[in-house]
């Protein structure tokens, strides 16, 4: 009988994936603000072209628009991790996000959606605090749903360099 189990495992494993019912985390727009750009500047969308990123230093922001989708599932929790160089903002839509006991933490980075919410959108605002020598930043973003799947994860690599003043 175990072995039957075992050779059935395969398909229930393989089942959540070919139903596409995987969260995802589409990257829709990614604006970088330097703190050389002038008002008159265009915002550049590098939301399909991440290793076209520049190279940030202290000061620069980030802002990101992520669309999270349950696909076709209710979505359950999204959080963000970030490297300590960077200081992060969430907004979103408060009418998705539960505020019941201690499941959303905004300061952390942890939203837990409200029942019914399969689609939203979240606009991370980052700001690099300090750049050190040969080190990127991160900023990593996690998002589960109700469906019996692994969750989805996506990972910005912000580039970063020291100004000349910096290096001395």
């Amino acid at each position: 009988m175990k072995k039957r189990v075992f050779l059935l495992l395969p398909l229930f494993l393989g089942a959540c994936s070919e139903s596409g019912e995987s969260p995802v985390i589409t990257i829709e727009k990614l604006y970088v603000k330097t703190e050389t750009e002038s008002a008159e500047d265009t915002k550049e969308d590098y939301a399909n072209r991440l290793d076209e990123l520049p190279a940030l230093k202290a000061g620069d922001e980030i802002e990101t628009f992520l669309l999270l989708d349950g696909n076709g599932s209710e979505l359950k929790s999204f959080r963000m991790e970030k490297d300590e160089e960077v200081k992060t903002e969430l907004h979103y839509k408060e009418s998705e996000v539960s505020t019941e006991g201690n499941l959303t933490d905004e300061e952390n980075g942890q939203l837990r959606f409200k029942d019914g919410v399969t689609k939203a959108g979240v606009l991370v605002q980052a700001t690099v605090e300090k750049v050190e020598p040969n080190g990127d930043v991160h900023l990593s973003f996690y998002l589960s749903s109700k469906a019996e799947c692994e969750g989805a994860q996506e990972v910005i690599v912000l580039k970063t360099k020291l100004e000349e003043e910096d290096k001395e």
